[in-house]
């Protein structure tokens, strides 16, 4: 039961967290960001998807790190902290994606110009950013290529002719990228209006698109295996 409520539940925190930021009520939302990784969590480990114990565990670090980013963002003081959290929950996420992708058969087309555009916009945004960085260049640049790299592990990751979840792992990853770029270019750069509403916005889907897609990944790939086990 925990599973699927935990996903409606998710929703409405989300949906709360954008509109306490609408509303200006900063100080109401240690109330509400931090509870949102927490709830993919239960959804991970009360899932009814058979996941194998080394992928369940690596998936389950990313967001105990993302967890922790968001504890530690609520306070501008904490930002390099934080960013390093998140850090640390990319390198789970691109490990995570890597075992999908050495555990699945050799992807039979080319992703390549998908790769080098990734590549090419993320070269792009560090050489845009990177005068208004200051002390915080090295952090930046090395998180903003982690983020370039989980998204290359998850379209390294798939068939995504078929096997459709994928792409909710790719949306994530994007969007994850979208989020992360949108906090760079007002922190750094210039203020965006509504920028706070449409980070949250994209994060919140991007954490849910790279969960949701993970475990549906692995409830097909359990389906698809069946047969093959009964005729052992």
């Amino acid at each position: 039961m925990l599973r699927p409520r935990s996903l409606i539940i998710y929703f409405l925190v989300l949906l709360a967290d954008i509109l306490l930021i609408a509303l200006d009520k900063e100080s109401y939302r240690y109330a509400t960001k931090p509870l949102l990784v927490v709830l993919l969590a239960v959804y991970v480990l009360y899932t009814d998807v058979k996941i194998p114990r080394s992928f369940r565990l690596f998936l389950l670090l990313a967001l105990f790190f993302s967890s922790m980013g968001d504890d530690l963002l609520l306070f501008d003081h904490l930002f390099l902290p934080g960013l390093g959290s998140f850090l640390m929950a990319h390198i789970m996420y691109i490990t995570f994606f890597l075992k999908i992708r050495y555990s699945n058969l050799p992807v039979p087309y080319c992703k390549y110009p998908f790769i080098f555009l990734n590549a090419a916009v993320v070269i792009v945004f560090i050489l845009f950013l990177a005068p208004y960085l200051g002390s915080l260049t090295v952090p930046v640049i090395v998180y903003a290529l982690a983020l370039s790299i989980t998204v290359q592990s998850v379209l390294h990751a798939f068939h995504f002719r078929r096997q459709p979840a994928g792409w909710f792992c790719i949306a994530g990853a994007v969007l994850f990228l979208i989020s992360d770029s949108l906090i760079a270019v007002g922190k750094f750069y210039h203020p965006l209006p509504g920028g706070d509403i449409l980070v949250m916005l994209t994060y919140g889907l991007a954490q849910w698109g790279l969960v949701y897609g993970s475990t549906a990944y692995f409830r097909k790939r359990t389906t698809s295996f069946k047969p093959e086990i009964g005729n052992l």
